[in-house]
């Protein structure tokens, strides 16, 4: 026979979660060990509305029950200060019991004693929980959408925070999923190529104005940036530059890298004020990235540009390492020509591509990632 058959608990002490694990084993042995210290609060009908770790931990440990019955007149106050004093709950497992108690018919919470029959509107269980509104209505956006996660915050594995993450994060690769499947057939036209490729192995008999490219940062993949100095000289033209976006923790590497191969140009500073990135390994916030310029040759005579750019605002939908469509135009619009070629050896999700198109430039893009170069050919199908 379950506990519950053996005595009810009250519909709102069970918005409570319950102790679990080591936490609830502590209890039960220290109740076997000592006995029952505390009585368990009954109310007029003989519901539990306090004590229900104490109750299970007494019927498992074969300790006889010790009750009180309740005589106030604000039950609904008395469950929730006597949990809120006992549990020391997290301000995202307080926000779930708030929504839960927001959620509770009025008969559930009825109060014969005190005839209290309203229902609990959010304000009021946010209030009454001390959480804010807002973080309520968090966790029923969670509880919509992936209602798993509700717990996961009560046991308090994860926070509402990061549920709110996880949550973005499915709704992402659900969005990328059907727009990488909607480009899957797309063909490529005159203006834009796309294709699945490695930048080791890949070969063409094009040569590009520019490659513009943002290749991954951390240290393994260092050795990239020798491949991507080797294969530039192959596929730029003598009058051309490459541009590389890079990361400041290797810098000092990557100049030499590059350096080996292709010809010192100039470097330019790319800001990202909305989307500052904690380097905790060398205790700085940045908000900027490096763009290092490069020539075959020494032989660029394109136009002259500024050495400043800016994204405006973060943009990671289409891909974790995306750099936003209107940076990348900014980049574009201010060193290459309309009608120039562009080529992207690691195009991601296609925001450069997409910038490309937008300016009247030619793109060719290549990735490893077939889903990523379907999302590409998608966005780029859009713009034409």
């Amino acid at each position: 026979m379950s506990i519950s058959n053996l005595r009810e608990f009250h519909p709102v002490a069970n918005i409570f979660p319950l102790m679990q694990g080591d936490e609830y084993e502590q209890l039960k042995a220290d109740i076997k060990a000592n006995g029952l210290l505390e009585p368990i609060w009954l109310d007029s009908e003989g519901k539990i509305i306090d004590g229900r770790n104490r109750y299970r931990a007494c019927v498992d440990s074969g300790v006889e029950p010790q009750y009180k019955t309740w005589q106030g007149n604000d039950l609904l106050s008395f469950i929730i200060s006597m949990n809120l004093h006992r549990r020391h709950l997290s301000e995202s497992q307080r926000a779930v019991v708030a929504s839960k108690l927001a959620n509770m018919p009025a008969h559930r919470i009825d109060n014969k004693s005190a005839n209290l029959r309203t229902s609990v509107s959010q304000s009021q269980a946010a209030e009454m929980l001390n959480v804010s509104e807002r973080i309520v209505s968090t966790i029923k956006a969670i509880e919509k959408a992936a209602p798993e996660l509700i717990e996961k915050i009560e046991s308090g594995e994860i926070t509402a925070h990061k549920a709110t993450k996880e949550v973005k994060r499915r709704d992402t690769e659900s969005r990328r999923n059907e727009v990488a499947i909607a480009g899957e057939a797309l063909q490529p036209t005159e203006r834009w190529c796309v294709e699945v490729a490695n930048i080791n192995t890949y070969t063409t008999d094009k040569r590009f104005d520019f490659i513009i490219t943002d290749p991954p940062y951390t240290k393994e993949y260092l050795p990239l940036y020798e491949v991507l100095a080797k294969r530039a000289k192959e596929w730029l033209k003598p009058t051309g530059l490459i541009i590389v976006m890079c990361g400041q923790s290797y810098l000092d590497q990557i100049y030499a890298i590059l350096s080996k191969h292709l010809v010192y140009y100039w470097t330019s500073c790319y800001l990202t004020p909305k989307q500052p990135t904690p380097m905790r390994q060398r205790q700085v916030n940045t908000t900027w990235k490096p763009l290092l310029i490069y020539s075959p040759t020494a032989d660029y005579t394109g136009k002259i540009f500024g050495d400043v750019f800016t994204s405006p605002n973060p943009e990671k939908d289409n891909h974790d390492w995306g750099q936003s469509v209107e940076g990348m135009l900014d980049i574009i619009s201010q060193i290459c020509l309309s009608g120039q070629s562009i080529l992207d050896p690691f195009c991601g999700a296609g925001a450069t591509g997409v910038a490309a198109l937008r300016h009247g430039c030619l793109f060719h893009g290549i990735d490893i990632d077939e889903q990523s170069v379907n999302i590409s050919k998608s966005r780029l199908a859009e713009v034409g």
